[in-house]
């Protein structure tokens, strides 16, 4: 092996053998004939006289290759080869593959993409994703994926190293381009006529998206008081002055060349869904006391609470009784209290509870189910138990699942209690 400038001697033994004329090749090119002298060799090659030793200076990737010395003999001999090889050591090169080094692919799509390297010895090859060496069975030029997630996307670098130099660097970023992804902090939002109000949804999406604001099925036109903003991401339709004509569902739809994306909204005057908590420390075995807090900007009218005795895993529940309780009809919102006292109940009896509230709109969608233990020396431990990880969990009750069945709850948004009850 010669280094890359370093000078390459290569010699024969013409002399001994009596011969006429020397001729030397590099692969198939003649360069050198000691019988032409208008035969111009290479102008990094020169012989010497002498005993016709063939130098080749400088030398570069281009001179590598085998040399052949061939000494040609009066007849009846024929002539004789000696072959030499120049291997020229160069630190390594590389290019990527595509030539941009940009590769769009669509989520779980392939992607397939590499680079090329040269260089002597020959490189090895490693590929890093986001500064990370990727662990590949084999040292490759090429690589192939699905890409299943969009924290794929980024800078994939090819790093050609064969210990001459300095490793060489190619790098290939990745984008993944994806339909519109939708999402919305609330899917339910409260408020009152005379408010303001402001619905808002994040789309991410590449190529970027074009986002539209539809009520009900129709397009959503800018006026003096509806307003559309864009902060980055963030989509926002602003309502001053809301009406009750207003209330309904919205919804924000996005679209971009790989496809579509939406989320709704249903705005409300409705109450929120109460909060239900317990008062600590209750000794009284036949009764409890709860409490719970409404958000409405609304006046609140009236209460329908329900509570029955938890009936345990496995078992079909019990029946709902129900209450109507008057609101407080001095409480100024937007945030609205009130505290009831069961009586007649079970001692060391586990119950479950939930509330649901009205104002001028109707009736909220149930509270979260409470559970709580009525006091007394007989209480089973492990429901207890039981009882106290479930309200550790506080799993959310979404679209009114704390009544049983869809029927149910929409009886109870409309405000027919009477068909839960019975």
């Amino acid at each position: 092996m010669i280094l890359y400038n370093y000078p390459a001697l290569l010699t024969t033994w013409w002399l001994m053998l009596g011969a006429n004329t020397v001729r030397w090749w590099r692969e198939q090119e003649l360069i050198w004939d000691s019988s032409d002298t208008g035969l111009r060799a290479p102008a990094n090659v020169r012989m010497f006289a002498t005993n016709h030793t063939l130098e080749v200076a400088d030398v570069s990737a281009a001179d590598s290759g085998n040399y052949i010395c061939q000494v040609v003999r009066p007849e009846p001999w024929g002539p004789l080869n000696q072959i030499h090889a120049i291997e020229v050591q160069f630190a390594p090169t590389v290019t990527p593959l595509p030539d941009s080094g940009e590769i769009e692919v669509k989520l779980n799509d392939e992607a397939a993409f590499g680079c090329l390297a040269t260089g002597m010895p020959q490189p090895i090859i490693t590929w890093t994703f986001q500064g990370k060496k990727l662990q590949l069975l084999t040292n490759r030029e090429n690589i192939s994926f699905t890409v299943t997630s969009k924290a794929m996307e980024g800078e994939y670098q090819c790093i050609a190293n064969n210990g001459v130099g300095e490793p060489a660097v190619a790098s290939v970023f990745l984008r993944i381009i994806y339909p519109p992804e939708v999402t919305t902090e609330k899917l339910w939002i409260h408020t009152a006529p005379g408010s303001r109000i402001d619905l808002s949804c994040t789309v991410h999406a590449n190529p970027d998206a074009t986002v539209e604001w539809y009520r009900q099925d129709a397009v959503i036109d800018e006026r003096p008081r509806i307003m559309k903003h864009r902060n980055n991401d963030k989509y926002s339709l602003i309502i001053r002055n809301v009406r009750k004509e207003d209330f309904g569902y919205f919804t924000c739809k996005a679209k971009n060349s790989v496809g579509t994306g939406q989320q709704t909204m249903h705005l409300s005057g409705i109450a929120n869904p109460a909060v239900l908590k317990k008062t600590p420390h209750q000794t009284d075995e036949g009764s409890f006391t709860l409490v719970w807090q409404v958000d409405s900007y609304s006046a609140i009218y009236e209460y329908s609470l329900l509570f029955r005795i938890h009936s345990g895993e496995g078992k079909s529940p019990n029946e709902w009784t129900k209450l109507v309780i008057p609101a407080d009809t001095y409480s100024p919102g937007p945030l609205h209290s009130q505290s009831y006292t069961l009586t007649g109940l079970k001692a060391s009896t586990i119950y479950e509870a939930t509330v649901l509230s009205r104002n001028p709109f109707g009736w909220s969608r149930p509270s979260q189910i409470l559970k709580f233990t009525t006091a007394g020396s007989d209480v089973n431990e492990d429901e207890k138990k039981s009882q106290e990880q479930m309200e550790e969990e506080k799993e959310e009750i979404e679209e009114g699942d704390a009544i049983d069945g869809e029927t149910n709850i929409q009886n109870i948004i409309s405000g027919n209690l009477a068909d839960i009850v019975n």
